[in-house]
């Protein structure tokens, strides 16, 4: 998971200077889990990186996996180093109180860059990781070398002298001593400095002996492999000074690279020279040359071909012995030959992606010469012209010169190849990578199971650009791509057939894209198939869920949900126990171990009418929609944790006062990301509108929907989202057309609403309290009324989803006038049953549930009032539990003060 640097657990406070101290710990993500320190390196109480591995030397003496650099001199750290060339990689911006980010720019600017521990750095966003070195360096087992130049010898005033580390992958601090000490780490002793190289003096004294000891570790943590390399240098104002250099400190015997290169020299003395491969002075090694030597005049005799050479440092020596006095001064340096050809790895490698990969390329060089550069070329839809490397000069003469990752293409494959060169002049092969990119395979959502018998219905919602689905299934948990699964479907659901019935199911979806992209498996669902269908069963059960509340606490009527993540009933209802304020009643799916919480965060009394509750999958939150007496009948959205804790309030009238006093239905558009409230609204003569907000409650607009239908076209709306053809359904008791059920179908923005008259030639009143279901196994539109030209049974309107081709079921199963009082309804998708529960007048006032086949007929009725009495179904909400398959009522029970219940067959 990509994490932002934050700092934590610091010696500063919020009020003090914006600095960084050693010892203080860092974090990444502000989850608290320490992964680094900063770090005093060299000792001298300024802190100058910081230590990643936390595991690794200790508290000073980490290796470290960023160093600070104080590019302005301030004495304050404003950017990191991460591959020790000693270049500002990202910059700091150091809070109050120490806190850390990181950005590609100076003070603050530019791309916020984040870390993913044990990968790298992201520093465009993107979440993908486009500089890999912090897995590079997890792998690193290779030790570094560094090279002093000019090596040991007799010089006739002071040197300046270089350390230069090297490493395959990042180099890190260099230690050195003057006076023939043995350098370290730890404890310190010596001089630490940062990578790749560190410059000094030695020899201002005066003349002398001097002993320079040194080494340097990776940011790995890998010590130099040797102890300390050790030179000595004479200083001698009388010895001939003598200067020396080489056209190229690296050669390689392969054809194409630099196969020689050239010493030049010179003395200000004349006198005699040697010059010598080896040793350690002018007595040993292997002399090579030998001659007169003519003061201040440049010597370029002697030519160091690669083929004389052996594979790795070779010391080169140029010793001058004065005419005039006999002294010898020298020069001594190092040529490197290198006959191993670099290498380049990419991160990623060749594959499909679902994200717009950014192509890392690194160069390791084994043979010592050390990388000098990478050519790519890149295109899409077919392989580009292979990038070229002159090796003995370096000039790219086709590509591009790599500098930062490569970007891919979406909906396409990247075809990239690429060319390395080493400082010795050796080329690599040339490599080549292929991307396939399709950002669009999203992961399924909206996932609901249901089991009956020895089958599993799936359903989801569409995923953009699927071409492909897949249900995944087994009687353990969790489930894997190395499930049972079901492959090649197309559409947005699946019946499973063949299991074993009263057994426990795990389902997961897969989308893919038909060009390799794969998403992720979706959220596990559970499943049990019942041997008994929903609603069949001899006996139910019957239950007061309103856990200690009193009368009226379950008014509303009661707004029900399932949270299949914790496996909870969750109702929402106007507590009239508690002003009429909104309150949450969280049960067991069996009705057990009910808890109450008041979720009207601080709004008062009659600010929970006409409640209406969703689940925010994406953010894992509770959505109860109320309208809010408090604020003059305005809109309000309550917004709480699954379990009614940490809930906001939030205004989502949009302006429009006075609001209607009616029912609300309410839907998620995944898609966007909005909450649709539908609500008739009395300022606007009762027609139906659209509140469309942000899932936060925040930047809501009010839409008029009612495409030209009058005064109260929009009582008792039943809203749903068409996910085919990206719609919204509303369905309403229009009262401008005598009450009959009407559907107003709009784009998901509010825009382009059409009407339709869906009474199927039903008369007046027939459309009373409608309740609508998408069949998505017929793609039809199913609305329940209670049938005001029919003496209120409860009947069904069948249409496509488009509001043609209508018709009407009557679906009272022979129950009497008043049988179908403010229905509501389910689909038993597995059995392709419609199941409606309604506040049966006939039968006082008790639940009754009509069970039919979608298209109305073969209708059967049932008492499940369970010896409750008159009036126990007021405002019936039926849901079917997965975990179970039971049947779930829950009403407002007249019969005890108006509590809330669950009636469960």
């Amino acid at each position: 998971m990509a994490m932002v640097l934050g700092l934590g657990g610091g010696t500063t406070n919020s009020s003090g200077p914006k600095t960084l101290n050693p010892g203080q710990t860092v974090s990444f993500g502000g989850q608290g889990n320490v992964t680094g320190t900063v770090v005093d390196i060299d000792g001298d109480g300024v802190a100058d990186a910081i230590a990643i591995n936390s595991n690794n030397g200790s508290a000073n003496n980490k290796p470290p996996g960023l160093i600070l650099i104080d590019s302005d001199g301030d004495g304050v750290p404003n950017g990191v180093d991460a591959n020790g060339d000693g270049v500002i990689d990202y910059y700091i911006t150091i809070g109050s109180g120490g806190s850390i980010s990181l950005t590609t720019l100076p003070n603050g600017g530019g791309n916020q860059v984040t870390v993913v521990p044990g990968q790298g750095f992201d520093s465009n966003g993107d979440g993908i990781v486009d500089n890999p070195i912090l897995g590079q360096l997890a792998n690193d087992t290779t030790p570094p070398t560094s090279v002093i130049t000019p090596a040991g010898g007799t010089y006739t005033s002071a040197q300046n002298l270089t350390i230069l580390c090297s490493d395959n992958i990042a180099p890190s601090n260099i230690v050195y001593t003057t006076n023939g000490t043995a350098p370290g780490f730890s404890p310190i002793s010596g001089l630490i400095k940062n990578p790749p190289s560190t410059t000094f003096t030695i020899g201002a004294e005066g003349n002398g002996t001097y002993t320079v000891r040194y080494l340097c570790r990776d940011l790995a943590g890998n010590q130099e492999s040797a102890s300390a390399h050790t030179e000595t240098y004479v200083i001698d104002n009388n010895v001939p000074a003598v200067t020396a250099s080489l056209a190229s400190v690296y050669v390689s015997n392969n054809g194409g690279a630099i196969n020689s290169s050239q010493l030049t020299w010179s003395s200000s003395m004349n006198g005699t020279y040697s010059v010598r491969s080896g040793g350690t002075n002018c007595t040993d090694g292997v002399e090579l040359s030998n001659g007169n030597a003519t003061a201040s005049v440049s010597n370029t005799a002697t030519t160091f071909n690669a083929s004389a050479l052996s594979l790795g440092n070779t010391t080169i020596r140029v010793c001058v012995t004065g005419t005039s006095n006999g002294l010898v001064g020298s020069y001594a340096l190092t040529i490197t030959r290198d006959d191993t050809a670099p290498t380049i790895t990419a991160s990623p490698t060749s594959g499909s992606y679902m994200y717009l990969a950014s192509i890392s390329l690194t160069c390791n060089d084994a043979g010592g010469a050390g990388c000098d550069k990478i050519a790519y070329s890149s295109q899409t839809g077919s392989a580009p012209t292979s990038p070229a490397i002159t090796g003995t000069t370096g000039a790219i003469t086709s590509g591009t010169l790599y500098s930062s990752a490569i970007a891919t293409t979406d909906l396409a494959t990247t075809y990239v190849k690429f060319i390395a060169r080493d400082l010795a002049g050796n080329t690599s092969t040339v490599s080549s990578e292929n991307y396939m990119i399709d950002t669009t395979v999203a992961t399924p959502s909206q996932v609901s199971v249901l089991g009956v018998g020895t089958e599993v219905f799936v359903q989801w919602a569409p995923v953009a650009n699927a071409a492909e689905y897949r249900v995944y299934y087994s009687t353990t948990s969790p489930v894997t791509t190395s499930s049972i699964s079901v492959t090649g479907i197309s559409g947005l659901y699946h019946k499973v057939t063949g299991l074993s019935s009263d057994t426990m199911y795990y389902v997961k979806v897969e989308a893919r894209n038909g060009v390799g992209g794969i998403s992720s498996l979706s959220q596990e669902q559970r499943v049990f198939t019942i041997s008994t269908p929903p609603g069949t069963a001899g006996s139910g059960n019957y239950v007061d869920i309103s856990a200690g509340q009193g009368a009226f606490s379950g008014s509303g009527p009661p707004s029900v949900v399932i949270d299949a993540i914790s496996n909870k009933l969750l109702v929402a209802t106007a507590n009239g126990a508690n002003g009429y304020r909104p309150s949450l009643f969280r049960c067991d799916l069996d009705g057990s171990n009910c808890t109450h919480t008041d979720i009207s965060a601080g709004q008062g009394a009659n600010s929970g009418y006409s409640p209406f509750v969703l689940i925010d999958p994406i953010s894992n939150k509770l959505l109860v929609t109320t309208v809010n007496n408090t604020t003059n009948f305005g809109l309000s959205l309550f917004r709480c944790d699954l379990d009614g804790s940490n809930c906001t309030h939030t205004d989502i009238s949009a302006g429009q006062a006075n609001n209607s006093l009616g029912s609300a239905s309410a839907a998620i558009d995944f898609a966007s990301s909005k909450l649709l409230l539908v609500m008739m609204n009395n300022m606007n003569d009762g027609k139906p509108c659209l509140f469309r907000c942000n899932l936060d409650g925040s930047n809501c607009a009010f839409i008029d929907i009612s495409v030209g239908q009058g005064s109260t076209s929009g009582a008792f709306p039943s809203a749903k989202i068409d996910r085919i053809a990206n719609k919204l359904l509303v369905v309403t008791q229009n009262g401008f057309n005598d009450s009959k059920p009407s559907l107003f179908r709009c784009d998901l923005n509010g825009s382009n609403c059409t009407h339709t008259d869906i009474s199927a030639g039903q008369g007046t009143n027939s459309g009373s309290n409608p309740f609508s279901l998408i069949d998505p196994i017929s793609n039809k539109l199913l609305v329940v009324a209670s049938n005001g030209s029919n003496g209120s049974r409860p009947s069904l309107f069948r249409c496509n989803l488009d509001g043609s081709n209508c018709t009407h079921s009557d679906i009272s199963s022979g129950q009497s006038a008043m049988s179908g009082i403010k229905p509501s309804a389910t689909i038993d998708l597995a059995l392709n049953k419609l199941l409606v529960a309604t506040t049966n007048q006939t039968n006082n006032g008790k639940p009754s549930l009509f069970r039919c086949d979608l298209d109305g007929s073969n209708c059967t009725v049932i008492d499940i009032s369970l010896g409750q009495g008159t009036d126990s179904g007021v405002g019936t909400s039926i849901r079917i539990d997965p975990i179970s398959g039971k049947l779930l009522v829950v009403t407002s029970n007249g019969a005890d003060n108006n509590k809330p219940a669950l009636f469960r067959w």
